[in-house]
């Protein structure tokens, strides 16, 4: 498994593995009107602004295997001055789950963040309905340090939890 960091050219790839996970991951919780609509439009207008006019702090590593694109994550650096540098999105495609993608992805995000953010932690937004993702997380250290429920993206209010790291460093001994 290979990374690298995302281009302006990427956005296309970038939103379509966003979509292919949201679909799959999101399904049981999403209205499944807003995943089966106009949803690659809306991802590729988003990641490529992202990608136009990134933050001073943003940082999207691109996940491929050979040299195909496999999965992806956004960090905002010290994002939150209590909370840290935000992973923003942590996507993997459905074919590529479950060998190691997103804990290798975490590891990244975190190398990345201790090196230009070292007395910061690391934190996430995940979907309380999630319920592998939340497993997954937990499962890496990360714990749940404030419930809330947010607008989702099809509309509805969505309940969501916020996991912390508060020492990145726990993710680069995991695997």
């Amino acid at each position: 498994m290979d990374f690298r960091d995302a281009t302006l050219e990427d956005a296309p790839l970038i939103a379509a593995c966003h979509v292919e996970s949201w679909r799959s991951a999101y399904a049981h919780f999403m209205d499944p009107a807003y995943l089966a609509g106009g949803i690659e439009a809306e991802r590729l207008a988003h990641w490529t602004q992202r990608l136009t006019a990134p933050s001073p702090t943003q940082r999207i590593i691109i996940a491929e295997e050979g040299a195909r694109p496999i999965g992806f994550t956004c960090l905002i650096g010290a994002d939150h001055p209590r909370w840290g540098t935000l992973v923003d999105n942590l996507h993997a495609l459905p074919a590529a789950r479950g060998k190691g993608l997103g804990s290798a992805l975490l590891a990244e995000a975190a190398r990345w963040a201790l090196q230009r953010f070292p007395q910061d932690g690391l934190y996430l937004w995940c979907y309380a309905d999630n319920h592998a993702a939340r497993g997954f997380y937990a499962h890496r250290g990360g714990l749940v340090v404030e419930n809330t429920a947010k607008p989702g993206p099809d509309g509805r209010t969505l309940p969501e939890q916020r996991f912390h790291w508060a020492d990145p460093a726990v993710l680069l001994k995991m695997g």
